[in-house]
């Protein structure tokens, strides 16, 4: 996963009132957690966040996270994106979530799947549906992939593809999910299914004319 570098200042008042405030200013209130230091209110630019999260899959980065307190001094952890709020109106960052991570250490995540193709089965008429859009995975925080990608050109008519089709020689983490999670279907339409259902099957009816 690529770093990227944001900076944010220590923030001591607290309140929605005072999140209110920070938004209508162009910022946003963010907390930082975990490691061996206690939690710091903080708030940063949401521009800022908003330009390094472009181009990334879902919501999850790490961070060269620059603090500066009133004293313009501070601490300079690597981060992980643990949580962001989006407002589902506006679609604008409201929160953020900072968690201390150890680059030495591996670390509990989930990353998105992305698919790509247009499955055989649905040229033919089938349906297609996405059930499982992210996994588990756990890995050192340089190695966690922004996204899986996988190519389901080739899947036809009652095929589906599960976790343990994902490739995984080679790769530098270690997927918790369980295998046989179904990640997608493509199933015969409704209407095709039922006419499938009703033919009777070859040979059944002369074997009944022949009583």
């Amino acid at each position: 996963m690529q770093k990227v570098a944001i900076t944010a200042d220590v923030r001591r008042d607290n309140g929605k009132g005072v999140a209110r405030k920070l938004r209508a200013q162009g910022l946003i209130p963010a907390v930082l957690y975990g490691g061996d230091g206690p939690p710091v209110s903080l708030k940063l630019v949401r521009r800022d966040l908003a330009l390094v999260m472009q181009g990334h899959e879902g919501h999850h980065l790490l961070v060269d996270l620059a603090v500066k307190d009133d004293q313009g001094s501070g601490e300079n952890p690597l981060v992980f994106l643990q949580e962001l709020d989006v407002n589902p109106i506006t679609q604008v960052i409201e929160h953020a979530d900072f968690w201390r991570v150890d680059a030495t250490k591996p670390i509990h995540t989930t990353v998105a799947i992305h698919l790509s193709g247009t499955p055989i089965g649905v040229r033919q008429g089938g349906v297609y549906q996405q059930v499982l859009r992210e996994i588990d995975i756990e890995a050192l925080p340089v190695d966690i992939p922004e996204k899986i990608e996988m190519e389901i050109s080739n899947m036809a008519m009652g095929q589906a593809l599960h976790v343990s089709d994902i490739p995984s020689e080679g790769i530098p983490y270690a997927i918790l999910t369980p295998g046989d999670r179904v990640i997608c279907t493509v199933h015969a339409p409704r209407a095709m299914a039922a006419e499938t259902a009703a033919t009777p099957e070859e040979g059944a009816g002369s074997e009944g004319q022949k009583s």
